[in-house]
């Protein structure tokens, strides 16, 4: 189950486990965009979407119970969902400092709340939290996003501390610069990684080809 999973990081991390053999299911905002990235990649496997806001609780209940009747069961979350707003913090107005602090916070708190008890009851389950190298080093123009992505770091960590006695892992990423559609909407350009080299390194975390620990965050630059 991918969160934000129409475009960037998302898209691909959708595409790389289809090609893997996963069942996929990802929610987006957009129901346009939900579908044209449906039609894209339904090719590659057997892919369930649904357009669901992560900031509204109740859409997300609807969503995972709808993958749960399609598959039965939900053994990966990846809380990749994630919005920026870039310039000094002192002109950020409220709007946007809500739909941050929403989105890439409640959202994966949300998420992974209403997905946390069928991972209990399954007994097993790997949550993979999207950070950011910002979540680790502060960085002038992007100070609510990173406060967030801090946050991300440190609910990863307790959580994980939570269900050391389970059998579910609990991870952060932390990527650098990506090059998707929301880094260009910022910075005019698109630098850094591509955002499928990110897709691979979640798949090796839902695939336990780690030697982190539950709870790490890795950063990849």
């Amino acid at each position: 189950m991918i969160t934000g999973g129409s475009r960037g990081i998302g898209f691909e991390t959708a595409k790389a486990f289809l090609i893997a053999g996963f069942k996929v299911a990802f929610c987006g905002r957009s129901q346009t965009n939900v579908k044209q990235a449906e039609e894209e990649l339904k090719i590659f496997g057997d892919l369930f979407t649904m357009a669901a806001d992560v900031r509204e609780y109740g859409q997300l209940k609807k969503f995972v119970a709808e993958t749960l009747k399609r598959f039965s069961r939900i053994d990966v979350l990846v809380n990749n969902a994630g919005v920026l707003w870039f310039g000094d913090f002192q002109r950020q107005d409220v709007r946007s400092i809500n739909e941050e602090v929403d989105v890439n916070l409640k959202g994966m708190l949300f998420t992974t709340r209403a997905v946390l008890p069928e991972m209990l009851r399954q007994k097993k389950g790997v949550i993979i939290n999207i950070s950011s190298g910002a979540g680790k080093h502060g960085s002038s123009g992007i100070a609510t996003y990173s406060a967030t992505k801090f946050a991300v770091v440190g609910f990863t960590e307790s959580l994980a501390q939570e269900l050391n006695k389970t059998n579910i892992a609990v991870f952060a990423l932390c990527p650098g610069n990506v090059a998707t559609d929301m880094q260009e909407k910022y910075s005019g350009r698109k630098i850094g990684l591509p955002p499928e080299n990110i897709a691979q390194e979640i798949l090796k975390l839902a695939n336990a080809k780690t030697r982190l620990s539950s709870g790490d965050a890795l950063e990849v630059y």
